[in-house]
């Protein structure tokens, strides 16, 4: 996972602290409760911008635990049997689109010019979860 401006450092987002930058208080609380989230139910390298431990986080492929501090390796982590959401994530803002939540719509025939709702940014900038 790659972000910008959540947390500086990793001990920011085992502590659950938000960075100091931010205007939207409370969308970054959610989103810092959002990578939180995804971080407990998946295996992830988790790539912070604005310091060294994201390149050292990911050149030893090591997996957050925020119950644990120490780091697992990632190569420990068993992704065979790992099968899609339906889910897609903005690579901006971090909004979810759940087709659960949209009358089981999937986000693939959502139209060509649909928009974010959060940040209004296209289609193109989400990514499979």
């Amino acid at each position: 996972m790659l972000h910008g401006d959540i947390t500086y450092v990793d001990e920011a987002l085992y502590e659950n602290k938000l960075s100091v930058v931010f205007e939207d208080i409370e969308a970054s609380r959610e989103t810092l409760d959002r990578v939180r989230e995804f971080v407990r139910n998946q295996p992830t390298v988790y790539c912070g911008t604005h310091t060294p431990q994201g390149y050292e986080n990911l050149e030893a492929k090591r997996v957050i635990d925020l119950d644990n501090p120490v780091p697992t390796v990632l190569a420990e982590v068993d992704f065979s049997s790992a099968q899609a959401t339906g889910k897609y994530v903005c690579s901006i803002c971090g909004y979810i689109y759940d087709p659960e939540e949209h009358d089981s719509v999937a986000f693939e025939v959502l139209p060509d010019d649909w928009r974010c709702p959060r940040c209004k940014q296209p289609k193109s900038k989400f990514n499979k979860a």
